[in-house]
């Protein structure tokens, strides 16, 4: 499927998804990590183009510090949401953007502050990432200025950068 076919038109397969994706997070919820990983695994090989589940494997990884991994779902998910694929109408697109961006501030700054980086010997690592930390809070705030949190967070890591996320 390409980028073109997220244009949010509703399509039936979809909805089977979402009590597999509510069985995921009550999973998460009792501390079942592992069936909410298969769980959400086994909706994005129905589905790779779902920003949600990616954003909940982001957050599971991030808990387990698989930084990497937690990096590449949130990531994932930004740009899925960005390209209009958001898959709730519960909640607005620009909440759960904003929320995807508020994910990956905190996986960079967690990323910052691993001991790999923090007592590794490149320096510069360190300071991109709490740049790239405060530019994901900093679009957060943007996209959901109610997101008060990111917009701290945000300004406790620093003056605006002159560049953006990579």
């Amino acid at each position: 499927m390409s980028d073109d076919d997220l244009d949010g038109a509703p399509e039936a397969h979809l909805a089977d998804l979402g009590p597999l994706f509510m069985a995921a997070l009550e999973a998460r919820s009792a501390g079942r990590v592992d069936v909410a990983i298969e769980g959400l695994l086994g909706i994005l090989r129905a589905e790779p183009r779902l920003a949600e589940p990616r954003m909940e494997l982001g957050r599971i990884y991030l808990d387990m510090e698989r930084l990497e991994e937690a990096e590449a779902e949130a990531r994932e998910a930004i740009r899925i949401l960005e390209a209009g694929g958001a898959w709730t109408e519960e909640v607005p697109e620009n909440v759960v953007t904003a929320l995807a961006w508020a994910l990956l501030g905190e996986i960079l700054k967690e990323m910052a502050a691993s001991d790999d980086v923090v007592f590794g010997e490149d320096p510069a690592r360190f300071a991109e990432l709490l740049i790239q930390s405060r530019a994901a809070f900093a679009r957060a705030h943007t996209l959901d200025p109610t997101d008060s949190v990111s917009g701290l967070t945000a300004a406790e890591l620093g003056p605006e950068p002159d560049d953006d996320v990579h």
